[in-house]
């Protein structure tokens, strides 16, 4: 949490003549969204993808399921607009907020030659599938939401 934009701006230096991608959750991206500068004044046209859900989703789904709903410090009421922050630094800010959005945002973002910042705006309720539960492995996976859990 909190690699994938230096990751991509390493990978994106390394490998100019490549399209580099940062997936990251907004949590995530907070903790390293200073390297937007860093992008900026090198040129590099990274493309970010923001999974916004406000909150730790991984997190909030581990406390749904197997800690009785107790939501204990995962919640981002306070998370910047994340299309201004990236208008701020000069970089294409684009907001998703519809399914039917996501393919023609990811074409524009594709077609434009400088760093994008796409931010994905998503459910909380939304999780992710596979998951492995803490302490189990992955023979222990939940490949899809067990109707008892998702209650």
């Amino acid at each position: 949490m909190g690699f994938e934009l230096p990751a991509a701006v390493g990978a994106q230096l390394g490998r100019p003549d490549l399209s580099v991608w940062s997936i990251a959750g907004d949590g995530g991206f907070q903790m390293t969204m200073y390297e937007l500068a860093t992008m900026v004044e090198n040129q590099l046209p990274v493309k970010i993808a923001i999974i916004n859900n406000k909150n730790l989703g991984m997190v909030r789904q581990l406390q749904k399921f197997f800690y009785d709903k107790n939501f204990v410090a995962i919640d981002f009421p306070g998370n910047p607009d994340f299309v201004k922050l990236a208008e701020a630094y000069g970089i294409l800010g684009l907001r998703v907020t519809d399914r039917e959005q996501v393919v023609p945002t990811v074409k524009k973002a594709l077609e434009h030659k400088g760093p994008v910042v796409i931010d994905f705006v998503v459910d909380p309720e939304e999780y992710v599938y596979p998951t492995i539960p803490s302490g189990q492995t992955v023979a222990e996976m939940i490949e899809e939401p067990m109707q008892e859990l998702v209650q």
